[in-house]
């Protein structure tokens, strides 16, 4: 799929860059040209303006220059009143055919382009206010070659092709070169959430196979009271809400990613609401010999989501419960700083290792000991609490040590409005 698409990319890149240059190339010849062709009419204009202001064309028609270049100079053609050829100046520049040809019959201020044995020139007719003492000539035709304006504008052309050519190896080249790095954040968001559509069958296969073969040995003894199923229904009851869980997770970070989950901000007592989650997690760490402690700034002030903050210090204190061994210690800080609000949660529990720890926030990525799935998790807490973190504006960052424990720092800018 992404093969077709970066030649399709390519091939597109390839196309506007090439139109881009013949577009340009275009301009250029046709602005050579306009410029070009205007110099030749400016030369056909003055000789205009000196046969009106009184060059008499019969010195013209007897005047002996010297034979033209073909191609370079101005060449006058005489006519009588009846359109005949009486002369050309200088003398021998066109026999009697290519003369008719350049014979123009438009008024005295128009300029043409016409062709005489293969050449093109541009033309200017003249009429002769007084013919009848001017020897019979009643007009003349005022013709200068465009033989070196069209060999320039050839060698231009040629020159435009060539560029043209290589511009085709160039944009074919840079067309697969930026389609790669267009499709380089395309494959890489395909990749990600080809690997959570994976992930998550594959960790949601697992209750509804514990919850079928549950379900199955409860078919299997119609007779049996619930009593006496009780185990089999308690592994359904606790399979069906780790897969509940799951999906509620599943849900927050797919509407995350869409940006369909909005962030209400109000003012929060940050010290209250720390107190309130370390109260709740008090009573179960007491229960394992744990000791939660609470060391926040007193009246501490943060502009966030109450129930989203909520959220966050639960995934952080509920992971380090998990891993926290008996008669260890988990400790909540949190203290203004500047223009920032930080916040630490540590504890005495397993660690996470140097392998493991740059990709604890990744989707459903257990290490063998921080995220073991035989604590229960999901492996989507920490992915949920970074989202949380960053909707505020604030960072969040893991240092740890096996067998030492894991400290967890956030920091909240003072004053935040989410969008």
């Amino acid at each position: 799929m992404f093969n077709r698409t970066r030649r399709r990319l390519a091939l597109l890149n390839a196309a506007v860059f090439l139109l881009v240059l013949a577009i340009l190339g275009s301009l250029l010849y046709l602005h050579m040209r306009q410029r070009l062709y205007h110099e030749t009419d400016e030369a056909l204009k003055q000789a205009q303006n000196r046969l009106q202001s009184g060059h008499a064309f019969s010195e013209l028609l007897r005047s002996d220059h010297p034979e033209p270049e073909q191609g370079e100079k101005t060449v006058y053609l005489f006519w009588d009143a009846q359109g005949k050829l009486v002369g050309q100046s200088p003398k021998q520049s066109f026999d009697e055919r290519a003369a008719e040809q350049l014979k123009s019959g438009e008024g005295d201020k128009t300029i043409r382009t016409l062709t005489a044995d293969k050449f093109h020139y541009r033309v200017l007719s003249v009429s002769n206010p007084n013919p009848a003492v001017e020897s019979g000539v009643a007009a003349v035709t005022v013709a200068k070659s465009l033989g070196d304006a069209d060999a320039t504008l050839r060698l231009l052309l040629l020159d435009i092709f060539i560029v043209l050519l290589a511009g085709v190896v160039i944009s074919v080249l840079a067309g697969l070169f930026l389609a790669e790095r267009a499709l380089v954040p395309i494959r890489r968001a395909w990749d990600k959430q080809q690997r959570f559509v994976a992930d998550a069958s594959h960790e949601l296969r697992t209750p509804t196979a514990v919850i079928q073969a549950q379900t199955e040995l409860l078919l299997g003894h119609p007779d049996h009271s619930i009593e006496q199923e009780s185990p089999h229904i308690a592994v359904v009851l606790k399979e069906s809400k780790r897969m509940g869980k799951l999906i509620d997770d599943l849900l927050t970070l797919a509407r995350s990613d869409s940006n369909q989950l909005e962030i209400q901000t109000s003012a929060i007592e940050l010290d209250a609401l720390l107190s309130d989650v370390a109260e709740q997690f008090g009573f179960l760490a007491d229960t394992r010999g744990i000791e939660v402690a609470l060391n926040a700034e007193k009246h501490l002030v943060l502009w966030g989501d109450e129930s989203r903050l909520r959220q966050l210090f639960v995934i952080l204190l509920d992971n380090a419960l998990k891993y926290t061994p008996p008669a260890g210690r988990i400790e909540i800080a949190a203290l203004s700083h500047h223009h920032s609000v930080v916040i630490w949660v540590t504890d005495t529990g397993s660690g996470i290792s140097e392998e493991d720890l740059p990709y604890v926030f990744e989707r459903f990525y257990r290490g063998d000991k921080a995220r073991s799935r035989t604590h229960g998790g999901t492996g989507l807490g920490l992915s949920i609490a970074r989202w949380i973190v960053e909707a505020h504006g604030g960072t969040i960052r893991i240092s740890s040590k096996v067998g030492e424990g894991t400290r967890v720092e956030i920091q909240f800018p003072r004053k935040h409005v989410s969008n």
